[in-house]
């Protein structure tokens, strides 16, 4: 998961976007000695709509900007990428050999984005899942209006409802994905609980606390063996 030191990864800006890909590369290996992080021609994103279309990399193709909110992939070295500024970033891996990468916005998770990803996942690479969550809003700043917090309430349980700082209702994304995970059978293996809006422009980027459009990225790859 990029941060703010390491640019914008929006993609409004090809050539900007590039040289930041670059400088987290660079990072990446010099933080973990031996690994090689795939060149930037190996690297496929998306134009996010908060919908549910998956899209999955094949052959030599890589997907730059097509519209969905999921990539899935059995390709070795090619890098998958969703962007985020509140939104929970979500990657899946099956043991089967493939991955997976999600945009999951809360329009995606109440249309079940996760849930599609994971058995397109699964129809691709049969196999136990696991997840990583990268950093997104939480509860404690993500003031939601009631008639959608009911909707969730319906689909998901009480659990998913919160309250903010200054005791506003409020969305538990954490506790929406988690919920999906475990009604899926997938086993959580990393979560950063972080709260983008509480570390706005320190160390993430958040919409919702100066409605930014500059974005950190999860990114995951397969390592070639």
């Amino acid at each position: 998961m990029s941060e703010v030191a390491d640019g914008d990864m929006s993609i409004g800006n090809y050539q900007t976007r590039e040289k930041y890909i670059q400088q987290v590369s660079y990072s990446l290996e010099r933080l973990n000695p031996g690994l090689q992080v795939p060149p930037i021609s190996n690297w496929s994103y998306l134009t996010q709509v908060h919908g549910i279309q998956i899209l999955e990399v094949t052959g030599d193709d890589i997907v730059q900007g097509e519209d969905g909110d999921a990539l899935v992939t059995t390709l070795e070295n090619s890098v998958l990428t969703v962007r985020v500024a509140d939104c929970v970033p979500i990657s899946l891996i099956s043991e089967g050999g493939a991955i997976a990468i999600i945009h999951a916005g809360w329009r995606g998770l109440l249309k079940g984005v996760l849930e599609e990803t994971s058995n397109k996942l699964m129809a691709t690479k049969p196999g136990k899942q696991m997840a990583v969550i990268g950093s997104h809003i939480g509860p404690c700043c993500y003031e939601f209006g009631r008639e959608e917090l009911d909707q969730f309430i319906q689909k998901f349980g009480i659990s998913v409802e919160a309250s903010t700082k200054i005791n506003s209702s409020s969305l538990n994304l954490s506790a929406v994905v988690e919920r999906i995970c475990d009604e899926k059978g997938i086993e959580i293996i990393r979560k950063d609980s972080s709260c983008t809006s509480c570390l706005a422009d320190t160390k993430y980027w958040s919409f919702r606390f100066n409605s930014t459009e500059l974005r950190q990225c999860l990114f995951a790859w397969i390592e070639k063996k």
